[in-house]
């Protein structure tokens, strides 16, 4: 598990700009990203940027700041964010692929998602049945049949921790096998009650006032099987669900912070698009993720002084 001063979750001009204010102050940066994603990528031409008379594509734009950001040794990494556990004084970032511990989190991630697609019972049943965090919920699927839909060493993780709680504990995922880490798979397998099924995609979920049952497809034939709980892991969570038990969200999911990018839980910020404002520009997205940067500069720096 990697540790860093700083994780900044989005590598738009605002999570970019912080990470190169922070490396600069000599701080360890891991930028996480998503291939080929974001409004600047897909940009055909900026002509409001200072600095470029003739104009700059999108995706040239992002390169030299990305650039720049490395020359300035900050670490940038492949992943999906899905939840921020923030019990202890190092939080821990956890994304599809691995969790990674960090003193500040800045969100940068861009436009929100309450629009994400939900599958057909989906919504209903959140907190009926539905979860996205074994963590949090584990402990009230005792003696329950748990299902888990997802990939890698997420899924795993959380369906080892699920193991100490269900009676029964199965995987689905739509590969011919859970790819995860070796010892991470050994000792899932090792346990009684774990049980994996490969080829599968979610259809449905259905009950009555909680979850009663899930409906996949496996190799192009629809099967219909009983459970008490449904985990998902497959991005299709809203910002709401993400960031609201750390971070204020306005109506249309934007988070709210103050003057100085703070959400409500010391330590984490919030730039760019992500952030409630007025106007979204690639300018005040680079404002932002100054000011963040900024102060997430003299935040380390009085939490190592005082120790």
């Amino acid at each position: 598990m990697n540790q860093y001063d700083v994780v900044i979750i989005g590598a738009g001009p605002a999570g970019l700009t912080s990470a190169i204010y922070i490396a600069r102050a000599n701080m360890k940066v891991l930028v996480i990203e998503k291939k080929d994603v974001g409004s600047l990528i897909k940009a055909h031409k900026v002509d409001n940027y200072p600095g470029f008379p003739e104009g700059i594509s999108g995706i040239d734009l992002y390169g030299k700041m990305k650039e720049q950001a490395k020359r300035f040794s900050v670490e940038f990494v492949e992943d999906t964010f899905f939840e921020l556990n923030i019990e202890e004084d190092v939080k821990e970032v956890k994304c599809v692929n691995n969790i990674y511990k960090s003193k500040v989190v800045i969100l940068a991630g861009g436009w929100p998602k309450n629009n994400s697609k939900k599958l057909p019972g989906e919504k209903e049943y959140i907190g009926k049945g539905v979860s996205y965090c074994a963590t949090c919920d584990g402990f009230f699927t005792k003696n329950r049949v748990v299902s888990i839909f997802g990939e890698g060493n997420e899924v795993a993780e959380e369906a080892l921790y699920l193991t100490k709680y269900a009676k029964e504990v199965k995987v689905y995922t739509n590969e011919s096998e859970l790819n995860c880490d070796k010892d991470l798979k050994e000792a899932l397998e090792s346990k009684e009650n774990y049980s994996l099924v490969c080829n599968a995609k979610l259809l449905e979920i259905k009950g009555s006032d909680y979850v009663e049952k899930i409906v996949f497809e496996k190799n192009s034939e629809t099967e219909e099987v009983e459970v008490d709980y449904v985990f998902l892991y497959l991005g299709t969570k809203s910002n709401e669900e993400i960031y609201m038990s750390f971070a204020k969200l306005d109506e249309e999911g934007y988070i709210i912070t103050d003057e100085e990018m703070r959400c409500e839980v010391e330590g984490i910020y919030a730039a760019g698009d992500i952030r409630a404002k007025k106007i979204r520009q690639v300018t005040t997205a680079t404002s932002d993720g100054t000011i963040a940067g900024m102060e997430a500069i003299k935040y380390l720096s009085k939490k190592n002084k005082s120790k």
